[in-house]
């Protein structure tokens, strides 16, 4: 039967569209389809700390705790990526994702009685080079990958904090900072305001000094397909950049079925995969719909498509059957 057929070719690296840049103002563009692809994610996990009352100023490690103004403060768990896939709404996905770049998250726990800094106080520091925190694109949206949950806010003082970053990341030494001032403040923090710093250990540093990879994808979508039979969603993908990646990716239901469907693989650099999306929700129904409609989304990718049902359609005056 036939068939759409539809290629992309991505540019050479990707990370979250809309996080703040480093502080000299400098932003390569970021771009933002709705799903997404990013080199595997890479977590480093830090141990519990016991909380210290530690003298503001001094230096700490990734995971210990820093008791200031009331709270309890732990920057843990650091996560580099090349993009991100977050919720743009109940039923649908989207993935961030911005050239020449990556993200980095850690985890920020806040806990205590007193005031929660604002999240904008937070910079990470390479080698002198300043990066704001946040994920403007995003905002409050809740991201589902590489890490997932809500972001660090005053109203939600235990959540993660993302940072945009070159790739790759040529520094020696990489931090965590607390900036002084006011709590609430859209200021960043500077060398001279600085109440707290973590240091990223060097086994963490790895994966921020590599390369980005580029994934080049096509997507096969049939134009029609027979009542009884499962729409095949095919996705050829080639990572033709010099470092490893995740692909991260989604397909949106648009009608008549509302609802995402994540998917998610690594791909080496140099390497090519297949990966096929079944869609057959409607099979077995007394009334199939007449079309099928959804989105694909990934790495630099968003593309939509209607596929025609044969013998399907809705009489007059009733109702589709779509099984849950």
């Amino acid at each position: 039967m036939p068939s759409s057929r539809r290629a992309l070719l991505t540019s050479v690296g990707a990370a979250l569209t809309g996080l703040a840049g480093c502080l000299d103002g400098s932003d390569d563009g970021p771009t933002d389809s709705t799903a997404t692809t990013t080199p595997t994610p890479t977590s480093t996990a830090t141990p519990d700390s016991t909380p210290t009352d530690t003298p503001a100023g001094e230096r700490l490690t990734l995971g210990e705790s820093l008791s200031l103004d009331g709270v309890t403060l732990t920057v843990s768990d650091l996560v580099t990526a090349h993009s991100a896939r977050y919720l743009t709404a109940p039923d649908a996905m989207g993935v961030a994702t911005t050239r020449s770049n990556q993200f980095v998250f850690v985890d920020v726990s806040a806990r205590g009685e007193g005031l929660p800094p604002a999240p904008h106080r937070f910079a990470l520091v390479a080698d002198g080079d300043y990066y704001g925190s946040g994920i403007a694109f995003i905002g409050p949206a809740r991201v589902d990958a590489p890490v997932t949950g809500r972001r660090y806010t005053d109203s939600n003082p235990d959540g993660h904090v993302g940072f945009r970053v070159p790739s790759p990341l040529d520094a020696e030494s990489v931090a965590v900072i607390l900036g002084g001032g006011p709590e609430v403040t859209d200021m960043q923090p500077d060398d001279g305001t600085v109440r707290a710093r973590w240091q990223i250990p060097e086994s963490a540093l790895a994966p921020l000094r590599s390369p980005p990879p580029t994934f080049e994808t096509t997507i096969t979508v049939p134009d029609s397909v027979a009542a009884d039979e499962t729409i095949t969603v095919r996705l050829d993908v080639t990572n033709t950049g010099d470092g490893d990646g995740t692909f991260y990716g989604a397909l949106n239901h648009q009608g008549p079925l509302y609802a995402a469907d994540p998917f998610t693989f690594s791909l080496p650099a140099g390497e090519s995969t297949t990966h096929e999306i079944p869609v057959g929700y409607y099979r077995g129904s007394d009334l199939p719909p007449e079309r099928v409609q959804f989105s694909v989304v990934g790495y630099a990718l968003s593309e939509s498509f209607d596929v025609r049902i044969e013998g399907g359609g809705t009489p007059d005056g009733t109702t589709t059957d779509v099984p849950g």
